[in-house]
């Protein structure tokens, strides 16, 4: 009877033991350990499951010695695209990349991921976003506003896909104004390292422009034009259409447009933790001779605490023949809120 009970414990102390050294590992220079699953890397901060702390980021700097055992998708500031595990063998603050495809192992510094995102099946651990709330203060209303935005991102080995949705609104006379609205779905689908091809879905409100609303699709395709290790920089174009009502109840028919966006990211590892993001996009108008709109939007974070930061996103929109002959061609605004990362 005890022999059975001796070989029964040692069994599960084995695959207890087996079990534990499966988990991810990240040691810290300060001699911390973090052990669990590894969430994901971008711009310079890796996510971790933590089984004592639970979601915990830390930045890349900071790793000493990293151990993973399920595949990733990984980009690196040199531009490459590669799927595998990884962990750090004989160099400290390096990682040598095992490729799913049997390759010959690559190794490069820890600060060199770009971006990782798990390649396991769970829906829920692919999914990254933020929610915002906060005040504002706009050119068309010349008082203070109300503001609400959201942003969920989800990527697959080859697709990624952004669903992102603000709203700017006022209170006058015990009236809600929805004053300024967006709602975009944007995708991607990898080429290659560098090139990739894109979309989008978008819905607009701007009453400042007599928007009632705009609906517009847009397929094309990017270039990552920099790719750094605290920044870099996308371009994308293609061809547009969309579809406008104004605040008159004009309709305007098919236009047909060729846009030109800029996106770029920065992030400022160490103290402050500060991260600035900016997407700026052109429309040259096949449809109406001399029609060019500006839309652009700059996001300033300030880590406080944790997942909670501190924003300030000016906003500019700029439209040289808006629907109506009395409506204003440029409106700006300021938003100040607090946002929770996840």
């Amino acid at each position: 009877m005890v022999r059975k009970i001796i070989l029964g414990y040692l069994v599960f102390s084995i695959f207890s033991l087996k079990a534990i050294c499966q988990e991810d590992s990240v040691y810290l220079y300060n001699g911390q350990i973090l052990i669990g699953e590894v969430q994901r890397v971008n711009l310079g901060e890796l996510t971790i499951d933590d089984l004592d702390m639970k979601m915990t980021s830390v930045k890349l700097y900071k790793i000493k010695i990293l151990k993973i055992f399920h595949s990733f998708k990984i980009e690196t500031i040199d531009r490459k695209l590669l799927y595998g595990r990884m962990q750090t063998l004989d160099k400290q603050g390096w990682v040598d990349i095992f490729p799913d495809t049997g390759r010959a192992v690559f190794s490069i510094p820890i600060t060199n991921l770009f971006y990782m995102v798990s390649l396991e099946k769970n829906f829920f651990k692919r999914l990254t976003g933020n929610l915002s709330a906060g005040l504002s203060f706009t050119k068309s209303s010349n008082i203070g506003q109300v503001n609400l935005s959201a942003s969920v991102m989800f990527a697959t080995k080859s697709w990624a896909y952004q669903l992102s949705f603000s709203e700017l609104g006022s209170i006058d006379s015990g009236r809600y104004t929805r004053d300024n609205e967006s709602a975009q779905f944007f995708t991607s689908y990898d080429l290659s390292a560098t090139w990739f091809l894109a979309g989008y879905l978008q819905y607009q409100r701007n009453l400042e422009l007599s928007i009632s609303r705009r609906y517009s699709e847009m397929f094309g395709g990017g270039n990552k034009l920099f790719i750094r290790k605290d920044w870099q920089l996308l371009g994308i174009s293609g061809v547009s259409f969309s579809q406008e009502k104004s605040t008159e109840g004009i309709y305007s028919g098919l236009l047909v447009e060729v846009p030109f966006m800029l996106r770029f990211n920065y992030y400022h590892p160490r103290h402050p933790d500060l991260q600035i993001s900016t997407s700026q996009t052109a429309y040259f108008s096949l449809s109406e001779a001399g029609r060019v709109r500006v839309d652009g939007s700059t996001n300033f974070s300030w880590q406080i605490i944790r997942y909670f930061y501190l924003t300030l996103t000016p906003y500019t929109n700029f439209d040289s023949k808006p629907p109506s002959l009395s409506a204003s061609k440029f409106d700006y605004g300021i938003v100040f809120g607090i946002t929770y990362k996840f």
